[in-house]
């Protein structure tokens, strides 16, 4: 530990953003066994265990979180606490794309064009914003036809006095309408998640082909990233249907999608250059499809919101979502 105490007093004579790299750096890697910090010959094992960790930081909320599954999310305490968490995740998408995934975008830009400006990236995150919307109407028109189908096929098996079309308004219960149905924004989601894990996945394993200090400090800069980022996805999914178990499931599937992007980026390391120009256009896709989740899918329904109290709270929850992941950029990255 004398060591240890030596590094971290060498890490004070730094600014503030430098002390607190180098005193999480120094600690990290005090605790983690040197069989991991110093596997730099065998990469995968610490892409294996990084992806893991970042992966299990999609089922936290599932702890964090406390809804149980016979919680009314329609109205009541339990409901005004789920808008909460979805304005915070409206606020972190929005943080995600303006602080984090567009500077990068053009910092790559002026890298590739020299510094000449480009309209390569803004149709890139048009098409994924776009693309999302005309799959969204896309499941809605399939779901109000099968809703029809359904309909008519209950209402011919139904008392006559029931389908009298003199009554107004009647729809028949049918099994289908008794269960929370699964609203296509919550695939929607994971979709653009799995494309975001991805990207990680490629940074990670990038990374750990660099050295094993770079691999874990970068795993390090993902979960502090994504923790934040799970808790508004998983709020999004229980807005569209999912149980708690459900949501934490999709999560995880998500999660093997990042690792697939590490094991690729591994896989490929002799084209490192080829692979990356080639999935350069995933990150300005991904950012589209997060302002559609955010602007398109989640805030419309926030802004019926009438009490001026709750709206208040939820306008604060959505803040907080920006300045957490301002924070979480300016000091990682």
């Amino acid at each position: 530990m004398s060591t240890l105490s030596t590094n971290l007093y060498n890490c004070g004579s730094g600014t503030d953003n430098t002390t607190f790299l180098c005193l999480h750096q120094e600690i990290v890697f005090d605790l983690l066994p040197a069989w991991i910090t110093g596997a730099d010959g065998l990469p995968w094992v610490g892409v294996m265990i990084g992806s893991i960790l970042v992966g299990l930081s999609g089922v936290l909320p599932l702890l964090l979180i406390p809804l149980t599954e016979t919680d009314d999310l329609k109205q009541g305490d339990k409901a005004n606490f789920l808008k909460y968490l979805l304005s915070f995740a409206v606020g972190g998408l929005l943080g995600d794309v303006f602080l984090h995934s567009l500077p990068e975008i053009w910092a790559h830009d002026v890298n590739r064009n020299g510094g000449q400006p480009s309209m390569y990236t803004g149709l890139l995150i048009l098409t994924g914003l776009i693309v999302f919307v005309i799959t969204e109407k896309i499941f809605s028109v399939i779901t109000k036809f099968n809703e029809q189908v359904a309909d008519g096929a209950t209402t011919s098996f139904d008392d006559p006095e029931k389908t009298n079309n003199n009554i107004k308004g009647y729809k028949p219960d049918t099994p289908v309408e008794s269960e929370r149905r699964k609203h296509v924004a919550g695939y929607l989601n994971l979709v653009a998640n799995a494309i975001d894990n991805f990207t990680h996945g490629l940074t990670l394993g990038g990374a750990f082909l660099v050295s094993s200090r770079l691999g874990w400090l970068t795993t390090f800069a993902i979960l502090m990233h994504e923790v934040p980022h799970e808790v508004g996805d998983f709020a999004i999914l229980l807005k569209s249907g999912f149980t708690k178990c459900d949501a934490a499931l999709s999560q995880l599937f998500t999660a093997g999608v990042g690792l697939m992007g590490s094991l690729a980026s591994l896989a490929f390391s002799g084209a490192s250059n080829s692979m990356e120009a080639r999935a350069s256009w995933i990150l300005p896709f991904t950012a589209g499809t997060f302002l559609h989740i955010g602007l398109v899918t989640i805030l419309p329904d926030l802004l019926k919101e009438e009490d001026p109290k709750e709206s208040f709270k939820q306008m604060a929850a959505l803040l907080l979502g920006i300045f957490v992941m301002a924070c979480v950029t300016n000091v990682l990255e």
